[in-house]
């Protein structure tokens, strides 16, 4: 689970963002907080904001920095493609991009991430300038493993004797030092990253934007897919049963003479009797297909722990479909899931389904540069209704000024 995310100098925010989930104390729905052994996390946060405001962006920033970890972690060893990512796409995610809308800015970027994974919590953060490593460093349980500035590399005093204090590793500028730990076989060292790697490539589950339609995949795509999503039956099931309570009534999914068929439960006219019908995939609708590619994620993430980011979900969902998704999340037996999300609908955004440090908000000033708040840094009073009126009075959304026409 993330504890909180921090960045500065990336796209459209000049200045530092803190995306925090530490719960306030608040009285309010505290159903929708996780408790760890140090602190209460929140299990939601929504972001709000106008179009072209930097929304994105934000989202963008957690998946340019996991992905560039992930590359580097993973990349030499195939995994990309177990993971369906392919080179192309993990090359653009994983480039830093600084903010360039002033002219004046040549500083680096700064990214770091506060996590728990493997009962351990981690801080990593690393400070990068045209793709080259300018600083970087790991704690783990509050001990320093490693940091590294200026090409200068120090061991933390309960790792030296693992590292070898002043040994010549030294990884060249684009680099990220943890990779290079990765792939040590020191069992001391093995124990501190194996969670650690297992967070970047298994933790976190993006709906950034949905893979292709199955339509449209190669043969061999659609079958490595398929057969991926046969391989756990107790996480399709789950799909199954989450799809049903959306009205869409799928119970199988089989492969016959090498096509995959979706099963559909429906009530014959002529008996009365329910009987499944079998579909051929190209005949699905490609929401069904990724609403279930979905709920299988959701499920894994509940087996281990981990957080789902959603970008623009009342695009991406109905929202009916995108209530269920958030409800779900914040449900009472919820324990180790989190999820964030950007969104324009309002219509969920009541003191029933958000507590107040659940939401956030980012807007653009005249300089085009995006900034981050939450709706706690606007002193809403306990139990404000969070209604549209109240959001244009603090100016969380836009005020139409002048008449379009």
């Amino acid at each position: 689970m993330i504890l909180s995310f921090r960045f500065r100098n990336f796209r459209s925010f000049l200045h530092e963002v803190f995306i925090d989930m530490s719960a306030l104390n608040y009285d309010e729905l505290s159903s929708h907080l996780i408790q760890t052994d140090s602190k209460k996390l929140i299990k939601t946060l929504a972001v709000y904001g106008a179009s072209s405001s930097g929304k994105t962006n934000l989202i963008l920033a957690l998946v340019s920095f996991q992905s560039l970890i992930f590359k580097q972690l993973f990349l030499l060893k195939g995994i990309s493609e177990k993971h369906h990512m392919s080179l192309l796409d993990l090359s653009c995610r994983s480039k830093i991009v600084p903010c360039q809308i002033t002219d004046v800015n040549q500083q680096p970027t700064e990214m770091e991430i506060s996590f728990i994974s493997g009962q351990c919590v981690y801080e990593y953060g690393f400070t990068i300038k045209n793709q080259n490593i300018l600083s970087e460093h790991l704690i783990a349980d509050h001990q320093v493993v490693y940091t590294r500035t200026a090409g200068v590399l120090s061991v933390g005093r309960g790792f030296e004797k693992y590292l070898h204090k002043g040994t010549s590793f030294r990884p060249n500028d684009k680099q990220l030092f943890c990779s290079v730990l990765s792939c040590l076989d020191i069992p001391k060292i093995t124990e501190i990253m194996k969670p650690f790697k297992c967070f970047f490539s298994k933790h976190i589950v993006y709906c950034f934007d949905f893979p292709e339609p199955f339509q449209f995949l190669g043969n061999s795509a659609i079958e490595e897919r398929i057969y991926k999503i046969r391989e756990n039956p107790n996480a399709l099931n789950f799909g199954f049963e989450q799809l049903q309570k959306l009205g869409i009534p799928v119970s199988d999914l089989i492969i016959e003479h090498g096509i995959p068929m979706l099963g559909y439960r429906v009530k014959s006219r002529t008996t009365g009797q329910h009987q499944t019908y079998y579909m051929d995939f190209t005949n699905v609708p490609d929401s069904t297909m990724k609403y279930l590619s979905l709920f299988i994620d959701i499920y894994n993430l509940c087996q281990k722990g981990g957080i789902l980011i959603i970008d623009n979900i009342s695009d991406k969902f109905q929202p009916a479909i995108a209530k269920f998704i958030v409800d779900f999340f914040q449900r009472d037996s919820n324990v180790n899931v989190q999820l964030i999300f950007t969104t324009h609908d309002y219509s969920i955004l009541n003191n029933q389904q958000f507590r107040r440090d659940e939401v956030a908000f980012v807007d653009i000033n005249e300089y085009q540069e995006s900034r981050l708040y939450t709706m706690a840094d606007m002193e809403v009073r306990t139990g404000s209704s969070l209604s549209l009126d109240l959001l244009e009075k603090y100016r969380a959304v836009p005020i139409v000024k002048n008449n379009i026409f």
